[in-house]
């Protein structure tokens, strides 16, 4: 039986002129099950598609996918590298806190909701018109450290620098350095309303909100060969001495023994606190930044945290970046256990844990900071080391962007490591293989095209579809009672709601400036429904539209595709091209299976990332809140700074030998020092297991050659 299915929506069909009300519309037939639970196994709707496509509800019907995946083009040899199986993917909620996270929207029905005169006519980021359209609905943000309640946090790509610094409306952040089309990256933040004014200036080549971003040792000094007893005879890294290394994180323990020099004073050079309360006649545009004599000063007091000003959050298992800085560069003073580097120095920026403004209020409960901190966060860790060989670790990431290295997050984190030499961002994969939270197909002419989403105890979704410029896809949503809200045109918008609350918005935007492709974005506010929405696609044209689209991360209740795609499974910073991007594998097993969590690649555009694996599950390092205690965690998080270490590693040893060493000499060190997985060739590439496994022998790597030819040997 056929749901009910009413008319919500006026939908534009130009980027310029709101089209009349559609007419009243019935819902697609395959949408007779939408308010029913499918049964285990089963998706409540067939899908036409072209790559091989699965359902799953349950682990053995997720596992079994996988093997049928791993056949095709984009998996084949996973299997052969490991068997997976489904982790819950998204903790539940205690009533308590459901209650907390719960929007405004919550508990009203969707007929309560109707179609919002809101009119965008400059085209521009998904995620800049939804700001606009909150703006416009009398939503104001919250005060942040970074952002005032009326601005929003941006990155762009510019003509000039100094015309972008000139603008009146601008505030101007940290310049990233230049694209290879010769133009710059930068970031600021800018007022809501003049969102439409800025983009419109001729110098601005693109404009992009902020992303919201999260967190993404005993084994793994063995497995990787970066003791000083395995490291490659005649090289002498000394514990990436001279090295700086950067993390960026949240919750760095500088009291913890393993960050301190045996005299007790700090390894680290330099502490930003990006949420604290910017301070007056601070060195940094906001937060608090504290120098190296300062921490000193603290640590000789009998409480350091409130001597500093600043304290690591109270986490039962340990914050996330200790953990992390532990196992890149800690030195085993309070633990026994070194890391990989653990004589470099340390510069370590606390990602603001304030909710992003003019996204969603229930933000805050989950996310590290955004994309514009971060890359400030990463300006800030280079300029501190100057002249010295420099590895910055980001153990945070997103899953909406193009996923093909165009987003300006990459194109800026590029554009610093092309900067100088002996320069490296090494970036965690992710941890979504098995979250289902990418999907891809086909849209013909001739069949309707549908997209199910799988709903978490009334959680919302957000929604990023990416397909080829030149062609073009009108949008709708089919909400579990059957309302159909659209179709938005190609180009167009639509909101959703009543007076100062949003309940779904769908914004289209044609050929991105950056890549020349086509995207859409869609918003479903918390508490909507805790049944399944459906994205309906249709072509507007004749041709066929490939596209590939992803769920944004929210680790309390994620969203999932209810025919998901684990490849293509990479978080949206994973996809650059200069960048390293690390997955997981487990060092306790034979062989060192992957980890079943560990995020897959290609990227969009057929890259081969991630490029390395490293030790990241069951990863015992220094744990928060203590000065000698560890902790165990798990993730692509704990792999990517054993590689951040071994590039410091291998910079140190660079450096005793005189040599610089450019990202692409860097990268192909690494990547042909790896030792392969067992099922793999050497030189292959898996798309999880990346060329292998990150080994010392990357140390010597072609240093030794060079060394001996410059000798006439």
């Amino acid at each position: 039986m056929a749901m009910k299915a009413k008319s919500k929506a006026k939908a534009p069909r130009s980027k310029t002129k709101a089209a009349k009300a559609p007419a009243k519309q019935t819902a697609p037939k395959r949408v007779t099950a939408a308010k029913k639970r499918a049964a285990p196994g089963k998706s409540a709707f067939s899908r036409d598609n072209g790559e091989a496509f699965f359902a799953f509800r349950a682990g053995p019907q997720f596992a079994a996918a996988m093997e049928s995946f791993a056949s095709s083009p984009a998996g084949r040899g996973l299997a052969a590298a490991t068997a997976l199986s489904l982790a819950d993917p998204s903790p539940k909620l205690s009533s308590n806190e459901l209650k907390t996270r719960l929007s405004a929207v919550a508990n009203r029905k969707l007929s309560d909701f109707k179609p919002l005169k809101v009119t965008i006519t400059t085209p521009m980021d998904p995620r800049l018109q939804l700001a606009l359209a909150n703006y416009r609905m009398g939503k104001r943000g919250p005060e942040l450290a970074a952002t005032a309640g009326d601005e929003v946090a941006v990155i762009a790509r510019v003509r000039s620098v100094d015309d972008w610094t000139a603008l009146p409306d601008v505030d101007p952040g940290a310049v990233l350095g230049q694209s290879e089309d010769g133009s710059s990256i930068v970031t600021g933040r800018l007022p809501v309303k003049r969102l439409e004014a800025v983009r419109s200036e001729k110098n601005i080549l693109s404009l992009k909100a902020s992303q919201p971003l999260h967190p993404s040792l005993t084994a793994t000094i063995p497995a990787m060969k970066v003791s000083d007893v395995a490291l490659p005879h005649g090289t002498s890294p000394d514990g990436g001495k001279g090295v700086v290394i950067g993390i960026v994180d949240f919750g760095c323990d500088f009291a913890h023994q393993n960050f301190r020099q045996s005299n007790g004073k700090t390894r680290l050079l330099a502490i930003w606190n990006q949420g604290a309360t910017t301070w007056p006649g601070g060195t940094v545009k906001y937060g608090r930044a504290y120098s190296r004599a300062e921490i000193d000063a603290a640590l000789s007091a009998p409480n350091p945290y409130a001597a500093l000003g600043y304290a690591p959050p109270a986490e039962p298992g340990g914050t996330h970046g200790t953990h992390v800085m532990d196992i890149a560069t800690g030195n085993g003073n309070g633990t026994k256990q070194a890391g990989v580097a653990p004589k470099a120095d340390i510069v370590f920026v606390e990602a603001s844990t304030t909710n992003i403004a003019w996204m969603s209020p229930e933000t805050a409960n989950h996310a590290f900071g955004d994309s514009v901190q971060l890359l400030e966060a990463v300006r800030f860790v280079f300029d501190q080391a100057a002249d010295r060989p420099c590895v910055v670790n980001l153990s945070l990431g997103t899953n909406g962007g193009p996923h093909d290295g165009t987003s300006l997050v990459e194109q800026g984190l590029d554009a610093i490591v092309r900067e100088k030499p002996n320069r490296a961002v090494v970036i965690a994969a992710g941890n979504a293989q098995t979250d289902g939270i990418h999907t891809t197909g086909t849209v013909r002419s001739d069949a309707e095209h549908l997209i199910e989403i799988k709903q978490q105890s009334e959680g919302g979704a957000e929604l990023q579809i990416w397909y080829q410029g030149g062609r073009r896809l009108r949008v709708s949503v089919v909400a579990p009672d059957g309302s159909v809200f659209g179709p938005v045109e190609p180009g167009g918008n639509l909101t959703i709601g009543a007076p100062n609350q949003i309940a779904i918005f769908i914004g289209s935007r044609l050929t991105d400036p950056n890549n020349a492709d086509n995207v859409v974005g869609i918003w479903i506010a918390e508490g909507l429904s805790e049944d399944n929405f459906i994205v309906k696609l249709e072509t507007v044209d004749s041709e066929a539209v490939e596209y590939h689209a992803w769920l944004e991360r929210d680790d309390r209740r994620q969203a999932s595709f209810m025919s998901p795609v684990p490849s293509h499974s990479l978080g949206s910073i994973s996809t650059g091209h200069h960048s390293v991007v690390v997955g997981s594998y487990d060092a306790h097993k034979a062989n060192f299976p992957i980890s079943t969590f560990s995020s897959s690649g290609p990227t969009r555009d057929n890259r081969q990332k991630p490029e390395l694996s490293a030790p990241g599950q069951f990863v015992i390092a220094a744990k928060s809140g203590s000065t000698n205690g560890v902790t165990k965690k798990s993730g692509t998080s704990m792999a990517a700074p054993a590689v951040t270490g071994l590039i410091a590693l291998v910079y140190s040893e660079a450096k005793r030998k005189g040599q610089d060493l450019a990202i692409s000499e860097l990268r192909d060190r690494l990547l042909s020092t790896a030792t392969v997985a067992p099922a793999m060739q050497p030189g292959a590439w898996h798309c999880v297991y990346g060329y292998g496994r990150a080994t010392g022998d990357a140390v010597a790597g072609p240093i030794l050659a060079a060394t001996a030819a410059s000798n006439g040997s």
